[in-house]
């Protein structure tokens, strides 16, 4: 926080009783879990833009991306989208980060060759010319 911040923050809260009246909570990431101290009045200003749900920064970015993508998605199915993905990597990858990297390359090894396969060009002939070997044999 700049000095101009802090500044303007001690004007609007000269009082000792009005700094007294901001109370913090710890407010807990309803997709992925992470533990964040904030304001009352910011709690709620996320949960009401979330449904009811309060969750960080990253996921609401996260499920703001996901409704850019797809307009007519609302906010209750991106959250449960992105939750159901928090819970997936929570499970796997943390627990296993070689297994979960494994996993990784073996999907994107399988999508490649499935990508390839339906790519592939159907030829009626060979374009590779063919070669006449009777012509240029000496008889």
């Amino acid at each position: 926080m700049s000095v101009e911040a802090m500044n303007e923050f001690r004007k609007k809260f000269e009082s000792k009783e009005a700094i007294s009246e901001i109370t913090m909570k710890q407010a807990e990431c309803e997709c992925c879990g992470l533990n964040e101290e904030c304001t009352e009045a910011y709690i709620t200003q996320i949960e009401r833009s979330h449904s009811g749900k309060w969750v960080c920064g990253l996921c609401s970015e996260a499920v703001k991306e996901t409704m850019k993508r797809s307009p007519e998605t609302a906010v209750k199915e991106a959250l449960s989208s992105h939750r159901d993905f928090c819970n997936k990597y929570n499970s796997s990858t943390r627990l296993n980060p070689k297994l979960s990297f494994t996993c990784d390359m073996r999907n994107i090894a399988k999508r490649s060759c499935e990508s390839r396969i339906t790519n592939k060009l159907a030829r009626s002939s060979s374009c590779v010319p063919r070669f006449d070997l009777h012509q240029y044999v000496n008889p």
